[in-house]
């Protein structure tokens, strides 16, 4: 894995197996040649993601499964000799800007206060001048060129579809390139992208970042997270009818950044905070290695079966894990009695600390706000989602045999999804009425699974269906949801709304110029 490169290419067959994104790149090079009177040098490209189980578990290190879409962010860069990055976007809905570069190689500032669409670009850029550093060594900081770039995106932001994943990754990609690195291994790419939207204050897990480098045609990725990061391909198992996936985006938009202190990163704090009550409990010690500098639920599974057992940390076998996830669920109920919420009084005093201990080691990281800590129900959600994972990728790989083996692997992964919404609909509190009358309406309407997919709060639904079912279900969305909810909207953002989507091609650099209509 180590070893393995972003790729570069030449053609656009090699990026896309659907659609034909030959009018939408000449556009792209129409874009940049307008604002910068000459061709971009080369484009980068990462594309979004859809989850298909395993949400709100990568913070706690525990492996998901997620697969690239088609749908991407893809960035034209030139370098230019002025010191600055100028930012453009073919959607008008975000102004260009200019970003200033110190002659000194200090790095761009993310401002986490007052945020706006280029700081995806700089968190990009920051990661990328952090590593050009990294590999120049004790020599004078790096001086990173100064670069004009046209964003293009066709991932819609706060869809849940990692379209800021997507963004950065790209970034990171462009910056390197301009500046001279023209190969770097996706595990180099993944890693960075990993840590770059917590300079926007949002401590995301890696998921989103491992698909968009990832993504291969055809293939689910089982990503793992202990002992090391690791990104496995599997190939979705053949059924008669072909299994497919439909996206519908709810159009209620979560932003993952504005709604932290509330949504995201108040869950991560609550998942660190349960983890850490219970290796009080079982006296145990657990590494400080989450997001936030505390432990995680991961780190507790392993330090209570090493002293249970002597048993060695976990390294992925699925009976194994199953075995241990079952048992710390149940430690789970045992353990957090309070099951409506936790104030931060009795939340210390789980702990054994003061108010202000608690406060300093959980509460002071992140901007949060609360009324009660539900620890109880975040916890449990995450060892069980983590279990889920584990039997959606062996049904994918030993489906069920004949004579009924379509409809058993149908059954099958779409019972998993189905549990999987109903437990962040009601333990971790993630879904919303749109996302789960959007599911409602795809059960009734052929879907065998169905669940909201990324963070939540908003943001799209994944469906598994039949592919012979596909557009009766994108007919009963458009007619009993899109229509119902938005009277008045149009065929075309109907359109944009639901996709059938195919596994998708990960980050890589496009260097076939402008193509021919």
């Amino acid at each position: 894995m180590a070893d393995e490169l972003v790729p570069e290419v030449s053609s656009l067959d090699d990026i896309y197996s659907s659609v034909d994104q030959r009018e939408r790149y000449a556009a792209i090079f129409d874009s940049f040649a307008s604002k910068y009177n000459a061709e971009p040098e080369f484009l980068s490209r990462s594309p979004g993601r859809v989850n298909l189980i395993g949400e709100h578990i990568d913070y706690c290190y525990f492996s998901v499964l997620p697969m690239a879409i088609e749908s991407d962010i893809v960035i034209a860069v030139r370098k230019n000799n002025d010191a600055c990055l100028r930012l453009a976007n073919t959607d008008a809905r975000f102004p260009p800007t200019t970003v200033p570069l110190s002659a000194s190689g200090a790095f761009v500032v993310v401002d986490k206060a007052d945020s706006s669409w280029a700081d995806y670009f700089k968190c990009g850029h920051l990661v990328a001048h952090e590593f050009l550093n990294s590999a120049a060594g004790p020599a004078a900081p790096v001086v990173p060129l100064g670069m004009d770039i046209v964003v293009d995106g066709t991932v819609p932001a706060a869809s849940g579809l990692s379209s800021s994943a997507a963004f950065i990754c790209a970034a990171a990609l462009a910056t390197l390139r301009v500046n001279g690195v023209t190969s770097v291994s996706k595990q180099e790419l993944t890693a960075m992208a990993i840590v770059s939207e917590r300079h926007l204050g949002v401590f995301s897990g890696g998921m989103d970042q491992s698909a968009s480098v990832y993504g291969k045609p055809d293939h689910a990725l089982y990503v793992q997270f202990k002992p090391e990061l690791r990104c496995t391909p599997f190939k979705f198992p053949a059924a008669q009818p072909p299994l497919s996936f439909v996206i519908a985006n709810s159009l209620v938009h979560a932003n993952k950044h504005d709604t932290a202190p509330t949504n995201y990163n108040l869950r991560v704090v609550e998942v660190s905070l349960a983890a850490e009550i219970l290796a009080h409990k079982y006296a145990v010690v657990i590494p400080q290695d989450s997001g936030i500098g505390t432990g995680t639920l991961r780190g507790f599974m392993e330090a209570y079966f090493a002293k249970k057992e002597g048993a060695l940390p976990w390294d992925g076998d699925v009976d194994e894990g199953s075995r241990r996830l079952t048992e710390m669920a149940e430690l789970v109920r045992q353990t957090f009695t309070i099951k409506d919420g936790y104030t931060k009084e009795q939340a210390a005093a789980a702990l054994g600390v003061s108010d202000a201990d608690l406060h300093q080691k959980f509460l002071a990281k992140t901007p949060v706000r609360f009324s009660k800590l539900q620890l109880y129900g975040r916890a449990l959600h995450v060892y069980e989602e983590a279990g889920r994972v584990l039997k959606y990728l062996t049904t994918m790989l030993h489906p069920p045999s004949s004579p009924s083996s379509s409809d058993s692997i149908f059954t099958s992964l779409g019972s998993l999804m189905d549990q999987s919404h109903a437990s962040l609909d009601t333990l971790f509190d993630s879904s919303c009425p749109e996302l789960n009358t959007l599911c409602s309406i795809a059960r009734a309407n052929g879907s065998a699974g169905s669940r909201v997919t990324g963070a939540g709060w908003g943001g799209c639904t994944v469906h598994l269906v039949p592919l012979d079912k596909a557009e009766k279900l994108n007919a009963a969305l458009r007619e009993q949801y899109y229509k119902v909810r938005f009277p008045g909207i149009s065929d075309e953002d109907i359109e944009q709304a639901l996709v059938v989507s195919k596994p998708g091609i990960g980050s890589l650099v496009y260097t076939g110029g402008r193509p021919q209509i």
